[in-house]
């Protein structure tokens, strides 16, 4: 009888998928493809679309040496921003990838910050969950109608 039991537990236990968790502390360049409109005195409406590549400090296995894309839009009242909302898609070393949304404010041209959550991700990333803090940089950029940015995403995930 305990013999029984003790295989059916053994069954239970190796069924059970445990959660992978980990800390990410992205850093990487970027550089983004600008669409404005200019009303003047700081009164803007933008949206970009580019990408960034990125490496993890912590050295974490699942987010190291990612490619990312994102998509975003703000407008600006005197040169700032409370509105910044945007999505970026992480393409992971091993071949899947992993979606977050974000929200930001800062001051147009200079700097901005704000909050991201992941929303899903492919293949075994699939249920990922968690959320971090997001800041940038921006850099000076000769090329009219591209930004540059110094990119910052640190947080904490499961899946």
């Amino acid at each position: 009888m305990k013999k029984i039991i003790l295989s059916i537990l053994f069954s239970m236990l190796s069924t059970i998928a445990f959660a992978n968790s980990g800390k990410i502390n992205l850093e990487g360049f970027g550089s983004w493809d600008i669409t404005a409109i200019n009303a003047g005195k700081g009164d803007l409406a933008i949206t970009y679309d580019g990408i960034a590549s990125m490496k993890d400090k912590n050295s974490d296995q699942v987010f190291n040496n990612v490619s990312v894309h994102c998509v975003g839009g703000l407008t600006t009242q005197g040169g700032n921003f409370v509105d910044e909302t945007g999505m970026c898609r992480f393409d992971l070393f091993d071949g899947e990838s992993v979606f977050i949304k974000y929200t930001g404010k800062g001051t147009t041209g200079v700097d901005g910050s704000g909050a991201f959550v992941f929303v899903r991700g492919t293949g075994k990333y699939e249920n990922i969950k968690g959320s971090g803090t997001s800041s940038r940089t921006n850099l000076k950029t000769k090329k009219k109608g591209f930004a540059s940015t110094l990119n910052i995403f640190k947080g904490e995930y499961t899946y």
